[in-house]
């Protein structure tokens, strides 16, 4: 026996499954244009339930993922919206990483939360951390000002009512006053004992907030480049100012990892190596809507600037190619290298460190490249000193930087910095000093070129060990270094050091 629905119920029936249907395709139209989905976000630094001082600045580091593009981050600060930073690519980024930095005025707990918006205005937000503002701690007491000049010298003692009783007179008793032999032995703050004021390092000068992870640094012309790691865009700094300025396009869509910079000194045309596209991007700042983009082997890695080339690490492909700055022809050399890494360039050579296995070479632009050093694994990155016309190498395996004569193409010295390993370095000509990030432990070192010896070093920002320690550059006494996991560059200025 079959039962049939009249009136109401029956148009129940009909219209459930319409409406089930249309909840349905509502759901996979949301999907297919990016209305459902939401950001994920994480807050990578600091942890939380750390204790922080009352009035520093905080850099609260996160990152966001999404397919759909993410185009904004907000920092919360107990439930208020306290900064935000924008994605430099209008359609979003499918992962923009940013550093937001908090100020705390108030003691106590705080609520902290950094939230993302995709391409379709959907929020997501990160798990919560707490911060505990404490006081900055004992304001340095004013320690009686330094060690009270006792009585300037001898205190004569006091010019009043003297004649009592004479200063003991040179009586003819004896021959002559003894006391000069004593006077050398404890000469007055002598020099010698008193600690030298401590060796003269960089000071640092700002912070400048670039967003994302900055990989290579190049400066030309009062400008400093950054290759972004995660955005296809180079970010431009006023070299005179500070300020962050609007940034060059690389010309190739999507996130590929940019590694390496350089500016080529006559064209001023910017260089980009794109990691994953296996292309370098060459920008003319004066027409940044138009770069050229050159195809080479894999994982474009470091550059170098030597005549008329642009020399390229291939690291993926084992392989150093080069391009053509007059026609942007590419061309690989026939050599093998082994991982090639950071290239640096003296004259019209360049200098290959192996970072898989071998030795460093010298290329010349044309004939055979030449072994210098042992073979082994960990060399990196290279920087020349013009005016002694020697090479410094960073060997991160081996925890040293080697001089090299240029001349005679041997190893000279080499100093070993002591728990660290050294990764990028730059090369202060004027001064004979050299600059090596020792990116795990987020400092860089000072060492004096002709002796070998580490002067010191100076706190940088945060840089990560897997893909930090790579960006650094001069210009004159100006240091900038790329601090990849905060986002920031670190400018520094060393012109009050001889």
């Amino acid at each position: 026996m079959t039962t049939k629905l009249r009136g109401p119920g029956r148009l129940l029936l009909v219209l459930i499954p319409a409406l089930v249907g249309g909840m349905i395709v509502a759901c996979d139209l949301g999907g297919l244009f990016g209305g459902g989905e939401v950001p994920s976000v994480v807050i990578e630094r600091p942890p939380s339930n750390v204790e922080v001082r009352l009035g520093e600045e905080i850099p609260i580091t996160a990152s966001a993922t999404d397919s759909t593009g993410v185009t904004r981050a907000e920092l919360w600060v107990d439930d208020s919206l306290y900064a935000s930073e924008t994605s430099p690519v209008a359609e979003g980024q499918p992962s923009f990483s940013v550093v937001l930095n908090w100020r705390p005025t108030v003691r106590g707990a705080h609520r902290i939360v950094v939230k993302a918006y995709n391409v379709a205005d959907n929020v997501g937000q990160s798990a919560a951390i707490t911060l505990n503002v404490v006081e900055r701690g004992p304001a340095p007491q004013p320690t009686p000002p330094g060690p009270q000049p006792t009585p300037p010298g001898p205190q004569p003692t006091p010019p009043g009512p003297q004649p009592t009783s004479p200063p003991p007179q040179p009586t003819p008793t004896g021959p002559a006053p003894p006391p000069p032999t004593h006077t050398p032995t404890q000469p007055p703050p002598a020099p010698t004992d008193t600690p030298i004021p401590g060796p003269c390092l960089p000071t640092v000068l700002t912070t400048v907030n670039v967003g994302g992870h900055p990989k290579g640094v190049a400066v030309h012309g009062h400008r400093v480049y950054v290759g972004m790691h995660n955005a296809p865009v180079v970010a431009v700094i006023n070299a005179d100012t500070n300020a962050v300025l609007s940034p060059l396009d690389t010309g190739v869509p999507g996130n590929h990892q940019a590694n390496g910079v350089v500016v080529h000194p006559t064209s001023g045309r910017v260089y980009v190596a794109n990691r994953d596209d296996s292309s370098v991007s060459a920008i003319d700042p004066s027409a940044a809507g138009s770069p050229l983009i050159i195809a080479t082997n894999a994982q474009p890695f470091g550059l170098a600037v030597a005549g008329q080339y642009v020399y390229v690490a291939n690291f993926g492909a084992d392989r150093v190619s080069r391009i053509d700055v007059t026609t942007h022809m590419g061309q690989s050399l026939m050599t093998t290298f082994s991982e090639p890494a950071l290239l640096g360039a003296l004259g019209q050579d360049i200098f290959v460190p192996t970072n898989g296995s071998g030795p460093i070479y010298r290329v010349p632009p044309a004939g055979s490249p030449m072994a210098i050093g042992p073979s082994k694994t960990g060399y990196f990155a290279v920087a020349a000193n013009t005016a002694s016309n020697r090479v410094f190498v960073t060997d991160r395996d081996g925890g040293d930087v080697l001089k090299i004569s240029a001349s005679t193409n041997q190893v000279q010295d080499k100093v070993h910095i002591p728990n660290h390993r050294p990764f990028g370095i730059a090369v202060n000509s004027n001064k004979g000093r050299i600059y090596v990030i020792a990116a795990e432990a987020d400092l860089l070192y000072v060492l004096d070129g002709p002796t070998m010896q580490i002067v010191g070093t100076v706190p940088i920002g945060g840089q990560g060990a897997t893909e930090g320690g790579q960006g650094i550059a001069l210009w004159g006494d100006r240091i900038y270094v790329s601090n990849y996991q905060d986002g920031t560059v670190t400018v520094l200025d060393d012109s009050a050091c001889p």
